[in-house]
């Protein structure tokens, strides 16, 4: 009777221990299921307040040439801090279409057939608020560099005279924040769309070109980015 006492309270402890070896590995394969997430997406950039009528001002005369609603694209890579928050690089490239205000209409088709862009690379902290649903809300802050490309009436001492020309301008910090949602379509990724508030400190960005330079971007490079994309997910079981 001691000896099937001793063997069932054995076979107790050692069915404790085993449940508890399990639970533990679970949780673990739980944290460690995403630990790297890769993302591509495209989508819309909405110019804002200085953008829109960006000014280019010189010896020559000012010339209004601002920014219209364009598109973005990009992609991210992150890793897992933690189960919800992950740290990653994003890279976005916006380009934008020219509403311009000239006195000479002999210069709209030199500025039709061209744009201006802005480049971002950027960190992000992203925090994903995950529950029992396929649809995943997050929250999300960057912080990185924005390089101007606009065009810009510059003077061409080649030439002797004026041109339009996408000037590339030396790079200013920015940050920004947003928000979005996720949808797992599979185990491994899914869909997603998110908004972000973008804010470059471009004021006091210049560009060196040519003789006549340097040309002085002068304003803020803020612009409201919506994304849409494919996200997928590494490390799950």
């Amino acid at each position: 009777m001691k000896k099937l006492s001793s063997l069932l309270v054995l076979m107790l402890l050692f069915s404790v221990c085993l449940n508890g070896s399990i639970l533990a590995q679970d949780e673990e394969e739980e944290y460690e299921k995403d630990f790297l997430e890769t993302a591509v997406f495209f989508g819309g950039s909405m110019p804002l307040g200085g953008l829109t009528d960006w000014t280019v001002v010189n010896d020559r005369g000012s010339y209004q040439l601002g920014a219209e609603l364009g598109f973005n694209f990009g992609f991210e890579v992150g890793y897992f801090l933690t189960a919800d928050m992950v740290l990653g690089f994003n890279f976005t490239a916006s380009q934008y279409t020219i509403d311009p205000d000239v006195p000479n209409e002999a210069d709209l088709p030199a500025i039709e057939s061209r744009h201006h862009r802005l480049f971002s690379p950027s960190l992000y902290l992203k925090y994903y608020f995950w529950g029992e649903s396929n649809l995943v809300p997050y929250i999300k802050g960057h912080a990185g560099i924005d390089v101007v490309k606009f065009t810009t009436r510059v003077y061409d001492q080649n030439e002797g005279g004026d041109e339009y020309r996408e000037l590339s301008y030396d790079p200013g910090l920015a940050f920004g924040v947003g928000g979005g949602l996720f949808y797992y379509t599979h185990d491994y990724g899914g869909l997603f769309l998110e908004v972000n508030y973008h804010h470059g400190l471009t004021s006091d960005v210049e560009s060196d070109y040519g003789t006549a330079g340097p040309y002085a971007f002068g304003e803020a490079a803020t612009a409201l980015d919506v994304h849409a994309g494919i996200k997928v997910f590494f490390g799950s079981d």
